[in-house]
């Protein structure tokens, strides 16, 4: 895209700085935004999964958190080459890398110009200084807004956001958390200023440029990552992380339930071993109490919750009776043979 050519009026002062060499070059402000930002980044993923490291999650969490950051970046670039082929405002060092003449072949330090032709703006001209390539001529028409800027604000707020996202803790971790998020800013700060302190932007150039990339740095934030929400640090696993917590969950489970029910199996076992002691002493005092129809109302099956020692009581009390009984059969002759008789017959009658 053609940058757009502005004019200058000869009496523009703004552009009439001498011409200085970039303190951050190009190659410096792409290891800046793209090499130490992807480092750092990965870098904090490593320590988010270091107690239970995994390669593959590992790549899907950081190809996660790259993708955001590149979305970011690449419209921040989009829009600020955008805008400076658009707008074609003059950098403050125009008039001494162009050297500009008017088409007539005067220039502005001739005494018609400062006397008459000082407030009139120019449009036709062309640059003098023929040392100046195609590309630098080009760059001379791109001051607004600094690209410098809007970039380095916005991975450097973007990386402050996200390590408000997944760097959780209190006391000196969160201390330090906020140091290193202030030091990031003081970075942003110190290459935009950069860029009006070597000429090469206005202030309103770095200005605007920082104010965009603070802008996509909370857009990308706040619908793209989602970085400011609380879900964000547990989202980061996958789909398949999260199948086989559930699959570990289940089980878990399973072998929770098999233990209380061979638990269950072996109590009940237990309990059959003593069911026939049990159903034997019921029978005795059904059988002692001569009555064949409580029998049937009787619960001859044994209950859970019965333990030894109410069984040994139980054996105790069928004992006495049956002394007692026997006692009475002995002392009453002819009806005590027709008691004794009467249990007999119940007896043989209960052994189902």
């Amino acid at each position: 895209m053609r940058a757009f050519q502005r004019g200058f009026f000869c009496n523009d002062l703004s552009l009439r700085y001498p011409y200085r060499e970039c303190t951050i070059t190009i190659p410096m402000l792409l290891i800046y935004t793209l090499l130490l930002p992807m480092l750092f980044i990965s870098v904090v993923e490593i320590m988010r999964i270091c107690k239970c490291f995994r390669l593959r999650k590992y790549i899907t969490n950081l190809a996660r958190s790259l993708s955001i950051f590149s979305f970011g970046f690449i419209a921040t670039y989009l829009t600020t080459e955008l805008a400076k082929n658009v707008v074609g405002r003059l950098r403050p060092h125009f008039y001494t890398a162009c050297q500009p003449r008017l088409a007539d072949g005067s220039s502005c330090e001739s005494a018609y110009q400062q006397l008459v032709g000082g407030g009139v703006y120019i449009e036709h001209y062309y640059c003098s200084n023929r040392n100046l390539s195609a590309r630098q001529l080009r760059e001379l028409h791109v001051s607004f807004p600094s690209a410098h800027s809007s970039l380095c604000f916005y991975v450097m707020l973007l990386l402050c956001f996200y390590l408000h996202a997944v760097w959780r803790g209190r006391g000196t971790t969160r201390v330090l958390r906020h140091i290193l998020q202030f030091l990031l800013l003081l970075v942003a700060c110190y290459i935009a200023l950069s860029r009006v302190r070597d000429y090469w932007h206005h202030w309103s150039d770095v200005l605007a440029g920082a104010l965009l990339g603070a802008l996509y740095a909370i857009l990308t934030a706040v619908y793209v990552g989602r970085m400011l929400r609380p879900a964000f640090a547990e989202a980061s696993s996958t789909r398949k992380h999260k199948k086989h917590q559930y699959k570990v969950a289940a089980k878990h489970h399973a072998s929770h339930l098999n233990q209380h029910t061979h638990h269950h199996h072996a109590l009940t076992g237990s309990q059959h071993h003593l069911s026939q002691h049990d159903v034997r002493s019921r029978m005795l005092l059904v059988a002692a109490s001569g009555s064949v129809g409580n029998l049937q109302q009787q619960q001859l099956l044994p209950t859970p919750q019965e333990d030894l020692e109410k069984q040994q009581l139980h054996e105790q009390v069928v004992k006495e009776h049956l002394v007692e009984r026997g006692s009475i059969g002995g002392g009453g002759g002819g009806g005590g043979g027709g008691i004794g008789g009467e249990w007999k017959l119940q007896a043989v009658v209960l052994p189902t």
